[in-house]
């Protein structure tokens, strides 16, 4: 299966981004910011990291990043004169690491062929490479595995209905997972599913997931930053809805807007994922046609804030510090893709609505389990919960409560995985 996976898709991924970045501006941002990538890489690091120990992360994305990120704070602050390097494959991931302390260089992980990983490890030279939950291309592995780099995958992921242990993918997995060191699967039925792909049940150790940690520790960071100005008159009771698709809208604006007329001292705050100029226009039709008032928060941050009941929030970065003063929480991307971070607002004690597609995040179904989250599948669903939160205090309050104790209840993965690298490679203090 890899010969074929190295026959047939590696020869189609470079004239793939090459195509493709005609029609998707983040196959663009990623194919530029891949060129010329080597020569940085080269310049940067004898400038920087020589006669260091030299730690290797790798991320997808964004949640991939912030599972990474209580590793490597706690790597470089034990380490201090180590060299932390972090690629990543996706363009949202790479903007989001901005300026980050402890992190000394970011690249994007070049495309998946044989050449660019063998050029990429003769570059690094890294002690040990750390991926990050789920995103493992074969080739890059492979060659690692063939240089003797130590290889581990942290916060590891295979949920249920995943097909990476099935069928073809199943088998091609399987024929290069192997080259893994060691995996820390994040839960007991991940570790058995992982058995499939890579039956080595002494190089797996479950840890839990590191997710809590890193949204612990940003709390922590949040709430010593303080409030975002929102509304000029706060007070009220305030409703989230973060990181919304027009698919989650489709769902979540009619009940949305049959409690806001219903509760006329409702507050609410709506954060589109995607910022683009007819997403948010269509979002404020949508209330208009309804008879109801919003404000844009580039038009009232200079303000002091909105006299709407309304928000949108058209901007980045804030996302948590705006959880931190709400009371509960609908979270979006689970009518498309995957829900996004359930755990954002569930650690400020909110209860927290999302879709049926949830089951790419572990902390949802564990928020599920405790009864402090809510999977709805139409607007009818979502408005019943809406207003049994609103109009009951004690009950939305004991909700808030089970699921910020799941938060704090499941801590201390980041330990756990960092007292492991550490008795297994000496180089880690």
């Amino acid at each position: 299966m890899f010969f074929l996976y190295r026959i047939f898709v590696v020869p189609l991924l470079k004239p793939a981004f090459f195509v493709g970045r005609f029609f998707n501006a983040k196959m663009k941002t990623g194919y530029e910011g891949r060129k010329n990538q080597f020569q940085f890489i080269e310049k940067e690091l004898a400038a920087n990291a020589s006669g260091k120990n030299r730690i290797f992360f790798h991320a997808s994305s964004v949640g991939e990043s912030e599972q990474a990120l209580p590793i490597i704070e706690k790597m470089k602050k034990a380490n201090p004169d180590c060299y932390i390097i972090m690629s990543f494959f996706s363009p949202s991931g790479y903007k989001f690491l901005k300026n980050n302390p402890f992190v000394d260089l970011k690249i994007y992980l070049p495309l998946d062929s044989r050449s660019n990983a063998r050029k990429l490890f003769s570059l690094l030279k890294p002690d040990l490479w750390c991926i990050s939950k789920f995103d493992v291309w074969p080739n890059h592995l492979k060659v690692a595995s063939k240089l003797k780099i130590p290889t581990v995958l942290t916060a590891a992921t295979l949920s249920e209905n995943s097909g990476r242990d099935k069928g073809l993918a199943g088998l091609l997995n399987k024929s290069f997972y192997n080259c893994f060191d060691h995996i820390f699967p994040i839960s007991d039925e991940d570790a058995k599913r992982f058995l499939r792909i890579f039956p080595f049940p002494e190089r797996m150790t479950m840890t839990g997931d590191t997710r809590f940690d890193q949204v612990y520790n940003k709390a922590q960071k949040v709430e010593k930053a303080g409030n975002v100005k929102i509304f000029k008159q706060p007070g009220g009771l305030v409703f989230m809805a973060g990181s919304i698709w027009p698919a989650d809208e489709k769902h979540l604006l009619p009940a949305f807007i049959n409690i806001m007329k219903k509760h006329t001292g409702l507050l609410a705050i709506l954060v589109p994922h995607e910022l683009h100029e007819s997403h948010i226009a269509d979002i404020e039709n949508t209330l208009n046609r309804a008879g109801l008032d919003s404000e844009r928060y580039t038009d009232f941050e200079k303000n002091g804030g909105t006299a709407k009941r309304i928000a949108i929030i058209n901007t980045v970065g804030m996302l948590a510090r705006i959880y931190m003063q709400t009371n509960l929480a609908y979270v979006g991307g689970s009518f498309s893709s995957g829900v996004h971070n359930v755990m954002e607002p569930a650690v400020f004690g909110q209860p927290v609505i999302f879709g049926p597609v949830n089951s790419n995040s572990f902390e949802a179904g564990e928020l599920m389990k405790t009864g402090s989250a809510f999977a709805v599948e139409n607007a009818a669903q979502i408005e019943e919960i809406l207003e049994k939160l609103v109009t009951n205090d004690l009950y939305r309050s004991e909700i808030g409560s089970k699921a910020k104790n799941l938060i704090y209840n499941n801590l201390g993965a980041t330990e756990r995985i960092y007292n492991h690298l550490k008795q297994n490679y000496g180089f880690i203090s």
